[in-house]
C-alpha cells in the first residue's frame, strides 16, 4: 500500500486491499474505474485521508499512469562524521536534496548525483535504502506524480556547501536531529515521513 500526497489530501492506495486489515477509522473506497478515480482526487472537498483500493494491481498501475505522468527521483538522507543531516532550503521551504532521475539513469547513482549537485558535496557513498515516497505536482501544466526513492548516506569530507541558485536552493546546511523540530515545522508531509524513517531506523541501529 502507498501513501500519496495529492493536494495536500493523504490517500492510501493499494490493491485487492480488505477492509478488516487497514484503519477503521479512514474511509475506504474501491475504484472500478478511471472515471471514479478521477471523481475522488478532483473533489477537493473531500476527506483528509483516505484509502483507495483497486481491485488488481494491473488497473491500479493503469489508471494512476493515465491521470498522471510518473516522474522518479532519487535522494538522500546524508550523514556526516558528528552524525547531522544536510538539508536544503528552497522556496521558503526546508527539503532534503533529491531530484529527477536522467532518462536511463540507475535509481542510486541518480541520487548520488542530485545530492552532489544541489549541496555542492562529492562522493556521499550510499549505506542502505530508507522509503519511497509520493507526491503530486504540476510540470508545465500537466499533472505528475513523482516517486521519490530515499537512501542514507555516508559523507566524511569537509568541503564548503554550495547551494544550487538554478534549482532555487539558497541555503544548505547541517543539522542534528536535535534540530529536526523546526525543520518539520517548515517541510513537505513528504519529507516529514521521510524523516520519521530514519528516526525509526536510528532507534533500531547504530545509525
Amino acid at each position: 500500500m502507498y501513501k500519496v500526497f495529492i493536494n495536500e489530501r493523504v490517500f492510501w492506495i493499494g490493491f485487492n486491499l480488505k477492509k478488516s486489515f487497514v484503519k477503521k477509522e479512514l474511509p475506504f473506497i474501491t475504484c472500478f474505474s478511471y472515471e471514479d478515480f478521477d471523481e475522488l482526487v478532483s473533489n477537493k472537498k473531500g476527506e483528509k485521508e483516505m484509502v483507495v483500493n483497486f481491485l488488481t494491481e494491473r488497473l491500479m498501475n493503469k489508471i494512476l499512469k493515465k491521470r498522471y505522468r510518473i516522474v522518479e527521483a532519487g535522494g538522500g538522507i546524508v550523514v556526516n562524521k558528528n552524525q547531522e543531516i544536510l538539508f536544503i532550503f528552497r522556496r521558503g521551504k526546508w527539503d532534503l536534496p533529491k531530484g529527477k532521475l536522467e532518462k536511463h539513469e540507475k535509481v542510486k547513482a541518480g541520487a548520488i548525483r542530485e545530492v552532489e549537485e544541489e549541496c555542492g558535496i562529492t562522493s556521499p557513498k550510499i549505506r542502505e535504502e530508507l522509503i519511497t515516497t509520493f507526491h503530486k505536482f504540476k510540470n508545465k501544466g500537466k499533472e505528475c506524480l513523482k516517486k521519490s526513492y530515499w537512501f542514507i548516506m555516508d559523507y566524511e569530507g569537509e568541503e564548503e556547501l554550495v547551494p544550487q541558485l538554478e534549482e532555487d536552493i539558497t541555503k544548505v546546511k547541517w543539522m542534528g536531529v536535535d534540530k529536526f523540530e523546526k525543520v518539520y515545522a517548515n517541510t513537505f508531509p513528504s519529507i516529514g515521513d521521510v524523516l520519521d524513517a530514519y528516526i525509526e531506523r536510528k532507534k533500531g541501529s547504530n545509525i
